[in-house]
Order: structure tokens, then sequence, then C-alpha cells
């Protein structure tokens, strides 16, 4: 199932439920398993294959469900969130250290997305303050499309940086990529990780290294100033070569920069490719959302 699953403590807490449950392992090989040239079984990683790229947003195995049901991917694209255009509305100064940038970010030929506004303040000691605010707009629910009823799958801001950053180091959780339902594994404390070590390579190119309730994060490179965001309290964070659009693709080649998203928040993984649809509580509500932090270069 790829990136997954998630909600396992709800799992775990069907298998302690009774003494006499039992389950959980017949499955595996009916619906993964394939028949070997040798008689045998192959399994996930023993199978050599070239994936198939998707539209939209990077989807997990999850995100797709199964064929019609749960498909979180299918009504996303159906309704055009895997195709978001971001336009400026209209620039302000309010005073001399002050920029607000508004805009509207969705999809073209459909109501639904967000009203954006970014607040950019310069501090005194030189660091630079950001507040980015959005309020949904349009038919999220009962779409005029489909009838469909669609959450946000991450709330977040991307910067695109120099291609020389080689380095990440944070204050959260880690050491390995953590989602809302997906922690359980995961310790609060200081990491450092070449920023090509922070993707997962799963067989099929998916949504993957995530760290949520980051406190700080740092990245630096050879020759170049490090680049560190403190968050008010918390932030997701993802650093790649690539674009969310070239991982939807599967095309992971070198864009020559490092994409970096700093987010409010992502929803959670599920495991709806073999289970029930991803719970509400890790999901995305469409509300109006606010999150700020701090932006320092230093030598």
């Amino acid at each position: 199932m790829g990136n997954g699953p998630g909600s396992l403590s709800d799992y775990q807490a069907i298998l302690e439920s009774s003494e006499r449950f039992c389950g959980a392992f017949v499955w595996e090989w009916i619906d993964h398993g394939l028949t070997g040239s040798d008689g045998g079984f192959l399994h996930g990683g023993d199978i050599d294959y070239e994936p198939n790229g998707g539209a939209g947003r990077a989807p997990t195995d999850n995100d797709r469900g199964q064929g019609t049901r749960n498909a979180l991917a299918a009504d996303g694209k159906a309704v055009g969130l895997d195709r978001f255009l971001h336009r400026s509305g209209g620039i302000e100064r309010p005073d001399d250290r002050t920029l607000v940038v508004r805009g509207r970010s969705g999809p073209a030929t459909r109501s639904l997305g967000f009203r954006t506004a970014y607040t950019y303040r310069w501090q005194d000691d030189g660091t630079l303050h950001l507040t980015i605010e959005a309020d949904p707009v349009g038919d999220w629910h009962d779409t005029a499309y489909g009838h469909l009823s669609v959450t946000p799958p991450r709330m977040g801001a991307r910067f695109a940086l120099p291609g020389g950053y080689t380095d990440a180091t944070w204050f959260g959780l880690a050491p390995g990529e953590t989602y809302a339902d997906s922690r359980a594994a995961a310790r609060v404390g200081r990491f450092s990780r070449p920023i090509d070590a922070l993707q997962t390579p799963y067989v099929v190119p998916q949504e993957n290294g995530n760290h949520i309730e980051t406190r700080w994060l740092e990245l630096s490179g050879p020759g170049l100033a490090t680049l560190r965001v403190d968050a008010e309290p918390y932030l997701d964070f993802t650093a790649r070569r690539w674009r969310s659009e070239a991982l939807q693709a599967a095309d992971l080649r070198d864009s020559g920069r490092v994409w970096l998203n700093l987010d409010h928040g992502r929803q959670g993984l599920g495991s709806a490719s073999c289970g029930p649809a991803l719970p509400e509580r890790y999901r995305l509500a469409v509300r109006p959302y606010r999150w700020s932090m701090m932006l320092t270069l230093a030598d």
C-alpha cells in the first residue's frame, strides 16, 4: 500500500480487543503476492517494474482507494485539486516594514478555492516574519461538477531555493517521515540529514518525506547562507529536488532547485487501498487557516 498504513493505533486496539481475534495474515499474500518464475511468491520490493505517473498532487496508494470506493485522489482530480492556479489580486504597503500580497488559489473553471493573504513584516534584527491566511470559497461540498464533497489534502506554502542547498537540520519529530496518523515511531529531538536522504523511495513514487510538528528548520549548503525557519509554534516540512507535480508524474530528476514546503498541515495517510476510508480526524477541514513563521538568513 505504499506510504502507509495510517491509523495503526486503531488497528492495534482492534487486535487487542479480544483474545479470540485473529486475522491480518492471509490477505497480504492474496492481495499483494505474485507467483514467481520458480513457483514461489514475490512481494513488494521483490518486483522490479516501471511505475505509472499520476496527475494532480502526489497521491499515495491509499489516496486511490479501492476502485470508486474511498478514492480521494480521483475525487480531488475531478474537481481540480490537482491543478490549482495562483493569482495575485493586490499588493498593499501598510507601513515601510510591511508588505501584504492578496490573491486567490483554485482550479480554472471551478468555483472552489482559497482567498489568500501573505503578510511579510521585516523585523529590527533583519528577520522576516511571514503570516499566511487562507479562507475557503466556492463549493467544496456538493460540488457543481459530480456532486462531490472534498477537503484540501494540504495547506501550505512552497519556496524555490538554490539547488546548492545540501543539508537539513531540524528540531521536531523524526527520524523517519511523519504524518498526522503515522507518528508512533517518531520522537522529538534535533536531527540532521542530507536533503537527498529525506525522501522515502517507494516502489511507486508518491507523497513522502513529510515531518510534522517541526519547531525550527535550517537548510545549508556550500557557499550559501543558512536559511533558518522558526515555526509559531509548529510546521510540517518537506524538502526535495523536484516539485510535487513532478513527484506525482514519477519524474524524479533534479530540477536544479530545492523545493521547500512549509505547511500548516497535510492530511493523514489512512489505509484505504485495503481498508476503510481516511477518518475525518486525519483530514484537513474546509475552514479558514492562519499560520506564521520567522525566516532568517545567516552566514
